[in-house]
């Protein structure tokens, strides 16, 4: 009787045992699976915001080289990125005016210093700060709502800093999808297992 106890105790231990190294195996692919998908999607911002830099740079070429006013070069600068394959791309200047946002040149100009996250960060200045710090580009996670009034997710953004007109650009994707995703494949894994 106490034999046959512990071969039933044994093969419910292997069992056990096999059960959590699977669901540490699945969590270990989930994270990985995760940064890869976020990963990406930082590729895809930052070739955004090479494209548009060197849009600006153009510009104030045209503009160095007399070719173009100050005032010219920057509007058409801004109108040419509404041809980046209708990428959200913001830009703002030093006095925090929005020049460009959802994909054109932004006529309202509003003052988008004190605008804050539902988190209560102060968005654009944290974009602003970073990029003048980190010259080479800045992410920055926030949450904002998917539309007006609608629900709130996590979103990441890639800025940077054009100095010589004081402008500071960038653009964001909501990520929400990719935890999304995770969650789906975990549930699918869930019902395998059970």
């Amino acid at each position: 009787m106490c034999r046959r106890c512990s071969i039933i105790c044994k093969i419910i231990l292997c069992v056990v045992l096999s059960l959590i190294a699977l669901v540490f195996t699945a969590f270990g692919y989930l994270s990985i699976l995760r940064g890869e998908m976020l990963a990406e999607r930082k590729s895809r911002l930052v070739n955004i915001i090479d494209k548009t830099e060197a849009i600006f740079q153009r510009y104030d070429l045209y503009y160095q080289s007399g070719v173009l006013s100050l005032e010219q070069a920057q509007k058409q600068a801004l109108q040419r990125l509404s041809l980046l394959d209708g990428n959200y791309i913001f830009v703002f200047d030093d006095d925090y005016t929005l020049l460009a946002s959802l994909g054109g040149v932004d006529d309202s100009n509003p003052n988008v210093k004190m605008l804050q996250d539902t988190d209560g960060d102060f968005t654009y200045q944290t974009i602003h700060e970073q990029a003048k710090q980190l010259t080479e580009g800045t992410f920055v996670s926030y949450c904002f709502p998917l539309f007006i009034g609608g629900k709130t997710v996590r979103k990441i953004s890639y800025s940077k800093r054009f100095p010589t007109w004081g402008w500071t650009y960038g653009a964001g994707v909501y990520i929400d999808d990719i935890d999304a995703s995770i969650s789906h494949t975990l549930i699918s894994f869930d019902e395998l297992v059970v």
